[in-house]
């Protein structure tokens, strides 16, 4: 589905002017993956992390591939005390036969909640 791919690079050499690159500075922020239903090859994939962004939105960090590609499906089960959350990755039916890069990156899945997410505990949903 997702295959990483890593680049060799040569350091620069002494002397060379390498003044018009710049490392980005500060954290960036991963992309969000759009969600929908209706992926292709869609597969279940294990997060990581996740964070509050209101009382009933959580972002889920994920690793998948380009959103320009590539979708999130969430299914998520809500109790009293827990939220439970499985995320499917899969290719978007409108990036069908386009050329797609074959990276890993980190992106982030936003899940609605039915009720505030309060005290309960986020975990996977197995």
């Amino acid at each position: 589905m997702v295959a990483a791919l890593s680049a060799c690079g040569s350091a620069a050499e002494p002397g060379s002017d390498t003044s018009g690159v710049r490392a980005p500075t500060g954290p960036t922020r991963p992309d969000a993956l759009p969600t929908r239903s209706g992926l292709i090859d869609a597969q279940v994939v294990q997060w990581r992390d996740w964070r509050s962004v209101d009382d009933r939105t959580l972002e889920v960090t994920v690793t998948a591939g380009p959103a320009d590609c590539y979708g999130a499906e969430p299914e998520v089960t809500e109790s009293e005390t827990a939220v439970r959350i499985r995320i499917r990755v899969g290719l978007l039916p409108e990036a069908a036969g386009k050329e797609c890069l074959a990276i890993a990156k980190e992106s982030v899945v936003p899940v609605q909640l039915t009720s505030a997410l309060g005290n309960r505990k986020v975990e996977p949903l197995s």
